[in-house]
């Protein structure tokens, strides 16, 4: 019963406050499509192997690519305001154990810093190391590399964003252990197991079409 009436809580505050997520959204949206041009040359730019080109293979590619990024982009800053929301309701009702305001921004800031590092290392080494092998890989087999802009974008988004997923387990192992969900002894045990479950887990929850 708990349960249900806090579940009901969270749903109806949600609702509540649509509005206000759907206020940022669009705001998120059309500052990011603003600006999506620069991030997609950004990322040509530096990912793109010399001798690769990048082609376009319906009339909208581009134009999807830039809502794409736009949409990604807004649908990532209503989740972090709602998760923030959800945990106020969470604790208000006395269903975990008490986190003050500033524990809560310090676990938010950790959280963008693992984030960004995770990002970091996929654009500063394993991208540019993973496209380059591939294309030297394809040039040797007597074949020109070519990508369409979907396709690329594809594997540089993935890569990335299971990246900077991946990067936040620190920070979640070690809050199970000051909730006391799990023990040190456990962790030790199924480290290798949680790598791969948040890899998992950053390309199940990235939307097919990145």
């Amino acid at each position: 019963v708990a349960k249900t009436a806090a579940y009901d809580d969270i749903v109806g505050n949600l609702q509540k406050r649509a509005w206000m997520y759907f206020l940022l959204a669009a705001i998120v949206f059309a500052s990011v499509f603003y600006i999506a041009p620069d991030i997609i040359e950004w990322l040509s730019d530096r990912l793109l192997p010399e001798d690769a080109t990048l082609i376009y293979l319906s009339p909208a590619e581009y134009l999807i690519l830039k809502m794409r990024v736009a949409g990604y982009a807004a649908i990532s800053a209503t989740a972090m305001i709602a998760m923030i929301h959800i945990w106020r309701i969470i604790r208000s009702r006395s269903m975990l154990p008490e986190i003050s305001f500033t524990d809560l921004v310090l676990i938010l800031v950790i959280a963008l810093v693992l984030f960004s590092m995770g990002i970091l290392y996929s654009l500063e080494l394993m991208l540019p190391t993973v496209l380059e092998y591939l294309q030297n890989d394809a040039a040797q087999a007597g074949l020109e590399t070519t990508y369409s802009l979907s396709a690329f974008y594809h594997f540089v988004f993935l890569l990335t964003f299971s990246l900077g997923i991946t990067f936040q387990l620190p920070l979640v192992t070690t809050l199970m252990l000051r909730l006391e969900l799990t023990t040190a002894d456990q962790l030790a045990q199924y480290r290798s197991h949680l790598v791969v479950v948040f890899f998992i887990m950053a390309a199940l929850i990235t939307p097919p079409d990145v």
